[in-house]
């Protein structure tokens, strides 16, 4: 499946990856259109305001842009957020993605590439490598919320024909991520000298894939012709040892320092083992090129543009 006339709808706009998949998208002369609860100031292309679930709002843009694929990265981006609300994190995330699947069968979009997330899996008693055929056990509403939506797009490719794909991202950092992320709280204390404190994480892995990458797995899956499987692992493909971690993090700030505690942070890690990624490869030709060092390289050039700003 290849790019041709119409537009790519991508929704998330104001989040890590959907901006970042926009700018891509444009860069390569795509048409875009974007929505998202507000418009991003840099946006150079349209954006339609439209806050989740909005079944309508997909009509709207699908019919007056023309538009033959999306990128759904709109909706609640982790466990961490609306803790307090979980009815709310399934109204936005499941109530957002049914109205799509639904606009899409009626107006025969090409392909929807949609985000699930590591946290469909769930929590495992042992970390041996994981792969799509894992069952999905969710153990956060979070979670369950992408293990659902799974499940409704194989059901709406298989009963309706509408050509969707999960991407399950493993922990996604890098330039535009404001939500809890290690790496960049790293690069913060380092460059405002403090010890970052982090808690041990036994029988626990970190799998950190660089936004860029991401980005790559993204755009592979809105145009590849053939896709085996209704989602795909997305992640290094290895669990990262806090020292790996650490060491590519002061390639970029040699100050950085950490110290155990058992207070410290205990953010982007998981009771599983490392995503393989034997069928993104094969498919996508998905291959994680950014290393820690420079991803945290880049991270830190941004934190550093914004507090210019």
């Amino acid at each position: 499946m290849t790019s041709g006339a119409g537009a790519v709808l991508v929704t998330g706009l104001s989040g890590l990856i959907g901006g970042a998949v926009a700018r891509r998208l444009v860069a390569a002369g795509r048409t875009v259109v974007g929505m998202d609860r507000e418009a991003p100031a840099d946006a150079n292309y349209p954006v339609l305001l439209q806050d989740l679930p909005d079944p309508q709002r997909w009509h709207e843009a699908i019919v007056r842009y023309n538009v033959r694929k999306v990128v759904h990265a709109g909706g609640i981006s982790g466990p961490m957020l609306l803790r307090d609300a979980p009815a709310r994190i399934c109204d936005i995330n499941l109530g957002g993605l049914i109205g799509l699947l639904e606009a899409a069968r009626i107006h025969n979009v090409e392909r929807i590439v949609w985000f699930s997330s590591i946290m469909a899996y769930g929590e495992r008693s042992d970390l041996s490598p994981v792969t799509e055929d894992t069952p999905l056990r969710p153990t956060t509403v979070y979670g369950a919320t992408k293990a659902a939506g799974e499940a409704l797009i194989e059901a709406f490719h298989a009963e309706h024909g509408v050509d969707a794909v999960s991407l399950r991202v493993a922990s996604c950092y890098g330039p535009g991520r404001t939500t809890s992320c290690l790496i960049r709280t790293m690069v913060e204390d380092g460059l405002a000298g403090k010890v970052t404190l982090v808690r041990d994480a036994p029988q626990r892995t970190r799998q950190h894939i660089f936004v860029d990458d991401v980005v790559d797995a993204v755009c592979a899956a809105l145009d590849a012709e053939n896709l085996t499987q209704r989602a795909y692992n997305i992640g290094p493909g290895v669990a990262q040892t806090l020292d790996e971690i650490a060491e590519g993090v002061r390639a970029a700030l040699p100050k950085t320092s950490i110290r155990l505690d058992a207070d410290g942070l205990a953010w982007n890690t998981f009771g599983l083992g490392p995503l393989t990624i034997d069928a993104a490869r094969r498919d996508l030709a998905f291959v994680p090129r950014v290393s820690l060092a420079e991803g945290a390289k880049r991270t830190r050039t941004w934190v550093e543009k914004r507090r210019m700003t």
